[in-house]
């Protein structure tokens, strides 16, 4: 309650006193209740979060588990390193492949003539260049306008760069101890990328001789366009790229390095190219599994936990959805799986066993092996339609999906906590009232005490006034 309060003045009881533990006496009971209910949905929000924690874990290992292409990743090595690299997609087939690198693709470049150093910022007037790229039925060719104000060489290379319809053709521009020049060089190796440049002049050079026509008119060759050649396993294979793509099945290549010749024999040195499975990977997404689990159910375990010595019960002691969970999950791992195959029909076959906390334990010998001789029948195991994975995700949604049992928990709790709030303002309005009015009722009886305190006081007054028995006054 808001505003002075006083002492009874009339009575001189202590009104506060008695307001206080009457409005305690009212509070208490309804408090306590909001309090214990609130902390009841706050521990099971808590419980069923760190639950839910654990189950979107066990999920995301059951997904590198579930998917087809977990046991279809390819892993690629060389004896020889930097000549190749490889990446290797499910299609590659597991084996060797002999490899020798005999060219590199290289992209077409032309040098102009050159301008002295102290040219190279001087304009050499407006004018048009024309190129063409490649040759041919499939030559595209494209035209590339110079303004006079713009028109020295770093402008040049910047107009051909920017042009809208540029097909392919990049330029620059170098300087040496011969002057500076533009060198023009394609967007992609190979020859069927090689450039041809002319050049019309129509406006006034300040360098003197040197106009754009002239510019290019005798251009050189500063590298050759070539094709990357390659041996696999003595096929000779060309391309414009040095990417490479299913000249192997499922691999694309990157070509790097030529295979030189050693300098103690004539005998270029080979690259022997290994395609395998990624067994290393599941293998560790399979002890990951494990552990996953293992902390699905020691979460559980906890969370359902009841100590007789001390009787204290885990916060979802007796809870139904704990326990359906439990047992769904108990009874998926121990059932056979539809369509795997001998010698891997189940988890036990895996060397992954349950123990009597309800917790799996893993063979790790029993594991490499049958990832080292088995490696596609773990697949069967783990990614089929009927599947470990799908089996166990699938059940895992019904509880942490959208519409999930414990998603829909979650939100009712929260409801229910929302609901207690509002109770509980409701609440501390309706005890700053009781509290405003119990002090007036308090107020009221000391007025009134005091109004017959003053009556008293009177008729005392009045007593004592009067004459006694003997006519005199007392």
């Amino acid at each position: 309650m808001s505003g002075l309060k006083l002492p009874g003045v009339g009575s001189g009881f202590p009104i506060q006193q008695f307001v206080d533990a009457t409005v305690a006496a009212e509070r208490g009971p309804k408090a306590n209740m909001l309090g214990r209910q609130a902390n009841d949905i706050k521990v099971q929000l808590s419980s069923y979060g760190s639950l839910k924690s654990v189950l979107d874990e066990f999920k995301s290992s059951l997904k590198k588990l579930g998917e087809e292409e977990a046991f279809q990743k390819r892993t690629t090595s060389f004896n020889n390193s930097g000549f190749v690299s490889a990446k290797a997609d499910k299609d590659a087939v597991a084996g060797s492949y002999t490899l020798q690198v005999n060219k590199l693709a290289t992209a077409h470049k032309l040098g102009s003539d050159y301008v002295a150093k102290e040219d190279a910022t001087k304009k050499l007037g407006a004018g048009t260049f024309s190129f063409t790229l490649g040759s041919g039925e499939n030559a595209q060719s494209f035209g590339v306008s110079v303004s006079q104000e713009k028109s020295s060489l770093k402008d040049i290379a910047e107009a051909i760069n920017n042009a809208e319809d540029n097909k392919g053709v990049r330029a620059t521009v170098v300087t040496g101890e011969d002057g500076a020049r533009l060198v023009f060089f394609a967007d992609k190796t190979g020859t069927d990328s090689t450039i041809t440049v002319s050049a019309t002049s129509s406006g006034t050079s300040e360098v003197a001789g040197k106009d754009l026509q002239s510019l290019v008119a005798s251009t050189t060759t500063v590298q050759e366009a070539q094709n990357a050649e390659l041996t696999i396993d003595g096929a000779l294979v060309v391309s414009q790229s040095n990417e490479i793509k299913n000249a192997i099945q499922g691999v694309t290549l990157d070509l790097k390095k030529i295979n030189d010749k050693p300098e103690q024999t004539d005998a270029k040195v080979n690259t022997t190219l290994t395609i395998g499975y990624d067994k290393g990977t599941v293998e560790k997404n399979l002890k990951d599994f494990v552990a996953s689990f293992n902390k699905v159910m020691g979460t559980l375990n906890q969370l359902t936990s009841y100590d007789q010595k001390s009787q204290v019960a885990g916060p979802l002691n007796g809870d139904s959805t704990a326990r359906n969970l439990t047992s769904q999950i108990k009874r998926m791992l121990s059932e056979p799986i539809e369509g795997a195959v001998s010698p891997l029909r189940n988890l036990t076959d895996l060397g992954i066993t349950s123990k009597q906390d309800g917790t799996i334990e893993l063979d790790e010998d029993i594991l490499k092996k049958h990832v080292e001789d088995n490696f596609e029948r773990i697949g069967v195991l783990f990614a089929s339609e009927e599947g470990v994975s799908k089996k166990l995700d699938d059940m895992l949604e019904t509880f942490v999906g959208k519409t999930g049992i414990l998603t829909e928990r979650d939100k009712s709790l929260n409801e229910r906590m929302a609901k207690l709030d509002k109770e509980a303002v409701n609440f501390e309005m309706y005890m700053e009232k009781f509290e405003e009015r119990t002090y007036r009722q308090f107020s009221k009886m000391d007025i009134s005490v005091a109004r017959l305190n003053q009556q008293l006081d009177s008729v005392m007054a009045a007593f004592s006034s009067m004459p006694d028995f003997s006519g005199n006054k007392k």
